[in-house]
């Protein structure tokens, strides 16, 4: 039995031992695999050379147009008022041309019984100025026969004398004449002139209706005088001047005018927490709308010595990355001015390779290769600027 044991185990070892050998020699005729070599891969990054040059900058804002000139319609005194022209919104009229009218019968039927009293106050005293102020007689008497009550008062005539004067006034007739011409002028607010040519604009009420003084008949435009109210961020209104002109465009209608800063506010408008800036627009032939929504470029002060870059280019407010040879260098650098999209800058050599794209990880010292085809056209301007020039350019 113990033989038996002995000639398995034998059998056994002698197996894996074969085995073994048998595995080296068909590992053997096996090639080994060749190692391939690392992929390096190069960082390709787009430069400028640094060049300054004094560059004209610019603000595109943004506003929606407004008639520089509105007034709202008002009765001055009650009674029914009734339409001059059609009380219609759009309805256009003329400079002087009757709005509307409230009826004055009996404000001038008063009128007429102040006046006729007068006349007979000033009869009265007549005689005595005969025989006290002689030489003073005919100018009342004269001033006596030209009134007519059908038409306004002429200025009462001059004294020459303390003692006339005071005569006058006891007589009463210095109250009652301008009781007289303050009936006058209240009998001109029963009408409404145009002050200017324009459109009605609202309509608050109908010809024919009872108002009281204070109540609002409407709103009325002027024609031809519109402005656009632009918010400005607070650090781009030092680059602005009152007076400077404008280009105004559409993007919708695709339509271009010129303008002008017409005013510029002292104060931060609470809401936008910008300031607010008024384009006033000079008309053409193009027709324009109260309430549309129109983009302005202001031309800013000149940036003497200065060069535009990518904003998304710099870092840490004022980070920028050179190109040494192979080797990424950081530089500080001076930004004179940001933009949405642009900074203009100044602060590096001339001629240094900036790099004018962001770059993910980058560090100072890291390897990286100059791209040959410029990615990015620095002297293009932003897009607003070059829809601005394009529509310029269809317009005319």
């Amino acid at each position: 039995m113990k033989k038996r044991q002995f000639v398995i185990i034998i059998t056994a070892v002698t197996i894996l031992i074969g085995s073994y050998f048998f595995n080296q020699f068909l590992g053997s005729l096996k090639e080994e695999p060749r190692k391939r070599e690392p992929i390096v891969t190069k960082k390709l990054v787009t430069t400028q050379p640094v060049n300054y040059r004094d560059i004209q900058t610019n603000v595109v804002t943004f506003g929606r147009v407004e008639n520089s000139r509105s007034l709202d319609l008002v009765a001055e005194v009650s009674g029914r008022m009734f339409e001059g022209v059609l009380l219609k919104e759009g309805q256009k009229f003329s400079k002087g041309q009757l709005i509307f009218e409230i009826d004055d019968k009996e404000a001038l039927l008063n009128l007429k019984s102040q006046k006729s009293n007068f006349l007979r106050d000033l009869a009265s005293i007549l005689p005595d100025f005969k025989i006290d102020f002689t030489d003073n007689y005919d100018a009342w008497q004269r001033y006596f026969n030209e009134l007519n009550i059908d038409r306004t008062f002429p200025k009462l005539p001059s004294t020459n004398s303390d003692k006339e004067k005071t005569f006058i006034a006891t007589r009463g007739i210095y109250s009652s004449y301008y009781s007289i011409k303050s009936a006058e002028s209240r009998l001109e607010k029963y009408r409404y002139y145009a002050p200017f040519s324009g459109s009605i604009m609202e309509v608050a009420v109908q010809s024919g209706a009872y108002v009281n003084q204070g109540n609002r008949i409407g709103k009325i435009l002027r024609s031809g005088t519109y402005e656009i109210k632009a918010s400005i961020e607070t650090k781009d209104i030092p680059w602005i001047q009152k007076g400077t002109p404008v280009e105004i465009y559409s993007k919708e209608s695709q339509q271009f005018w010129n303008g002008r800063v017409a005013r510029i506010s002292d104060y931060v408008n609470q809401n936008t927490q910008s300031v607010d800036v008024f384009i006033s627009i000079l008309s053409n032939e193009q027709k324009i709308y109260d309430g549309q929504f129109f983009q302005a470029s202001i031309p800013a002060r000149s940036v003497k010595d200065g060069m535009m870059m990518p904003r998304n280019a710099i870092y840490n407010n004022n980070e920028v990355f050179v190109l040494q040879d192979t080797l990424l260098r950081k530089r500080n650098i001076n930004v004179i001015r940001l933009s949405e999209e642009e900074a203009i800058f100044d602060g590096l050599e001339e001629g240094e390779e900036l790099v004018v794209e962001p770059l993910l990880g980058a560090y100072n010292g890291m390897i990286v290769y100059k791209r040959k085809k410029k990615g990015i056209d620095l002297e293009m301007g932003n897009s607003e600027e070059l829809e601005i020039s394009k529509i310029k350019a269809a317009t005319n």
